[in-house]
């Protein structure tokens, strides 16, 4: 026998075995019926999820039944396609694979893009469908008269779509894991003194009251109805909102009874009780489904700050939301937000003018603070640039004439670049600028208001400065009592990893402590509050028991480096200083990355890896001749720097083969693989500062001993790896600390020639203290205490 022929032989025979083996365990027509029907009730509970979920404003009775109607369509249509589809190809059940592929595409819709829909709709029509199968089976199906291996098989399968539909419970309801978060503290022999002032967060000595102010006739908004204290006008936005036709502009005005030519000024106030005039602080929140309205979110902060002697405007901004059918158009939406904040400035100085109003003479208009939440953080920084222009940049027919003292900016998680003046950065000036972000955010996952920080300058000497704030284990949400916990709708809030979060409250004693304190500093220039910008360590008897991370500067800042103005490595920013390094393994200048894209902007980034016995690698920076007299360096200033913990390993330095390359390349994969089985977590890097005068008098400072540069925060935000993947790209972004250094506390050695600040001609960085490192230093110059 040719070995063909045997080949042949031993084909049929399994072919004959597969063919009996099959007509015993064949699903029969009540087995589709059941997948139909299971794929249906699979559809069904979609289409209720769908009708409690929408919240398209119009109530749940319009909710569900245009989730019904979406369904009822799409599903015979699917199925009448698929049908046609298989008719050509004759291959499977037409009516059966056209009901279940239609149920599985509602299953789709309900999860949003296809990236997500597609597998949620494949995984559960697969569940839901074999479930109805193996039921019909043996409800209709004469199972007992089945052979006994295929009742095993349909009793598997039962058991299988049971546990299918049991772990879709629980994988939907649990909280998530701790998986990633990093258990890293900062030494404790680190710590500076905690500072001995009044704790910004508690409650101050004013009583408390609270009015609202609007149209008179909202027809959405009972409190802004015709029991308002105070009647306000419209105003019309039709010119920023030019393109915005057709049925998505009806459905928003049929939706809120007006149009964007008849904007309301609506607000919620919370004011002391007293004579005044107290500082005046406006407060807007971001996009969230417009019909869970947002502005009465920030309650918890109108309470505190009225009692500490400020009036809160709570600004109600929700019919600029998105919501299911009615998106207004991103770009002058986002500048709407901001322009709106400034005519609600407009109508707080009437009254501070208008006799019998219940704000007459209780206003400071020189001491006014805009605050905003997400989108509502960009819109206060867009005001604040608006109030410095004539005339709207996109159009010069909207003529601004606002000219506010607004003396600062609070924007919590902020959008940024949404709205672009121009299509440039907005640079905001002369304003005090403090930005909060949480590590755990799933809506705002890049620290965007870190970039705003970045374009505030100050064009003279005075009391302004610029902080942020970076807490782990904080989300996006639980800045606002209304959002909460989840930074996204459901279904998709299911997925979230929600277990690494701090308890709300506890998230917003944060913004409670860091809002009053800046607040405080800038309104009422309490400038004892100020260290807590400088370091957050001396506030954490204050604060939450998580990580931070604070950059600040102020108006005193001189860049010696910022690595912004040229592409050659060794110029510093000041004309005439020069730049060196020597033994590292890496150095470069370039974008400073997210967790997505790039900040738009550069630093340098430098690594090393120091081998047994090798010197240590050093970057010295030489200032420019005469910097030191020009700046007017002496005892009562700082050297600054603003530094980021990489999540990547240094090579040893050198010049290295193409096998050499490969090999370290193996070896590091392997030891990413180690650790990452290990949960080890990076160090904490950290190196020597050594500053030269021109006599050639040296003085150091170890870094570590004054303040922890953390290491990189790990972040898991959903339940499923692969969704942060697709979602986030990386867990990890770079964060700046700042490092302000008094150069009075800069020492020489015992015996060694003085040391004198005014004579001060490089700053060298010794990575002498911790064995491999990769960082990224954003800018490097001097400031004043």
């Amino acid at each position: 026998m040719s070995l063909w022929t045997h080949r042949k032989d031993v084909w049929l025979k399994i072919k004959v075995w597969c063919s009996k083996n099959w007509s015993l365990i064949r699903p029969g027509p009540e087995a589709r019926r059941g997948a139909v029907w299971g794929t249906l009730a699979a559809a069904a509970a979609t289409v209720i999820i769908a009708g409690l979920c929408l919240k398209t404003g119009f109530g749940y009775a319009f909710d569900f039944a245009f989730a019904i109607l979406f369904a009822a369509l799409c599903i015979p249509l699917m199925a009448l396609g698929v049908v046609l589809l298989l008719t050509i190809l004759r291959k499977l059940p037409r009516w059966a694979t056209g009901w279940i592929i239609g149920s599985c595409v509602v299953v789709m819709m309900l999860w949003g893009p296809p990236v997500l829909g597609v597998p949620m709709a494949i995984v559960v029509g697969l569940v839901e469908g074999v479930l109805g199968a193996t039921i019909a089976t043996s409800v209709a199906g004469d199972l007992r008269q089945a052979a006994l291996r295929k009742k095993i098989l349909v009793s598997l399968f039962f058991v299988a779509g049971i546990a299918g539909n049991v772990y879709f419970v629980w994988f939907f309801a649990h909280d998530g894991s701790m998986e990633k978060l990093i258990v890293w503290k900062p030494p404790a022999e680190s710590m500076p003194a905690k500072l001995a002032v009044a704790d910004p967060g508690a409650n101050g000595p004013y009583r408390v009251q609270k009015l609202f102010y609007g149209v008179g006739n909202d027809v959405r908004r009972p409190e802004y109805g015709a029991s308002v204290a105070i009647k306000t006008r419209t105003v019309d936005a039709s010119d920023f909102f030019k393109d915005f036709k057709g049925w998505k502009r009806w459905a928003r005005k049929t939706y809120w009874k007006f149009d964007v030519d008849k904007l309301p000024l609506n607000a919620r106030v919370w004011y002391p009780e007293g004579a005044g005039p107290f500082p005046l602080v406006l407060i807007v929140h971001g996009n969230h489904n417009l019909a869970d309205f947002s502005d009465p979110g920030y309650e918890y902060l109108g309470e505190l700050l009225a009692s500490r002697g400020f009036i809160l405007a709570s600004i109600d901004e929700n019919f600029v939301n998105g919501g299911l059918f009615h998106d207004p158009p991103l770009k002058p939406g986002s500048a709407v937000r901001g322009w709106l904040l400034l005519e609600h400035l407009k109508l707080w100085k009437e009254w501070n003018q208008a006799a019998g109003n219940p704000f007459q003479g209780k206003v400071d208009l020189t001491r006014i603070a805009l605050m905003g939440h997400s989108r509502g953080g960009e819109a206060a920084a867009t005001a604040a640039a608006f109030n410095r222009m004539k005339f709207y940049p996109e159009d010069a027919n909207i003529k601004f004439d606002y000219g506010f003292a607004i003396k600062a900016v609070v924007a919590i998680a902020p959008a940024d670049g949404q709205y672009k003046p121009a299509e440039q950065h907005r640079w905001i000036q002369d304003v005090s600028y403090l930005t909060l972000q949480g590590a755990h955010d799933a809506d705002v996952s890049s620290f965007l208001g870190s970039r705003q920080w970045d374009h505030v300058k100050f064009t003279q000497p005075g009391p302004w400065f610029k902080a942020e704030i970076y807490a782990y284990r904080a989300n996006h949400g639980q800045f606002n009592i209304v959002w909460g916990r989840t930074d996204a709708g459901k279904p998709l809030s299911w997925l979230l990893n929600l277990k690494p979060l701090m308890p709300g409250d506890e998230q917003r004693r944060i913004s409670k402590t860091y809002i009053s304190a800046f607040l405080e500093a800038t309104l009422r220039d309490r400038r004892e509050y100020l260290p807590l910008f400088e370091d957050w360590r001396v506030g954490r008897a204050w604060l939450p028991d998580t990580l931070y991370v604070s950059r600040y500067q102020d108006a005193s800042y001189v860049a010696l480096a910022s690595f912004s103005e040229d592409a050659d490595l060794t110029t510093t920013t000041a004309a005439g200083g020069s730049i060196a390094g020597e033994n590292l393994s890496g150095w470069h200048e370039g974008r400073i990355p997210w967790r997505e894209g790039d900040r738009d902007y550069n630093g340098v980034f430098l690594g090393w890896n120091r081998a047994k016995g090798a010197p240590a690698a050093t970057y010295t920076l030489t200032l420019p001749t005469g910097a030191a007299a020009k700046w007017q360096l002496g005892e009562g200033s700082t050297i600054e720097f603003s530094i980021a913990a990489m999540d990547e390993d240094a090579a040893l330095p050198g010049k290295k083969t193409e096998e050499e390359k490969k090999k370290e390349e193996e070896e590091k994969k392997k030891k990413e693989k180690e650790d990452k089985a290990e949960k080890k977590e990076r160090e904490s890097p950290d190196f020597t500062m050594e500053l030269v005068t021109s006599d050639g008098a040296t003085a150091s400072v170890p870094v570590g001993k004054l303040i922890a540069i953390p290491p990189p925060f790990k972040e898991k935000f959903t339940k499923l790896a692969i969704l942060d993947e697709k979602g986030y790209e990386k867990d990890w972004e770079p964060v700046f600390q700042t490092v302000r250094i008094p150069l009075a506390d800069f020492q020489s050695a015992h015996g060694a020639k003085r040391f004198e600040p005014g004579k001060l001609s490089a700053v060298k960085l010794k990575f002498d203290r911790t064995e491999m490192s990769v960082i990224c230093i954003s800018g490097i110059g001097f400031g004043r205490r």
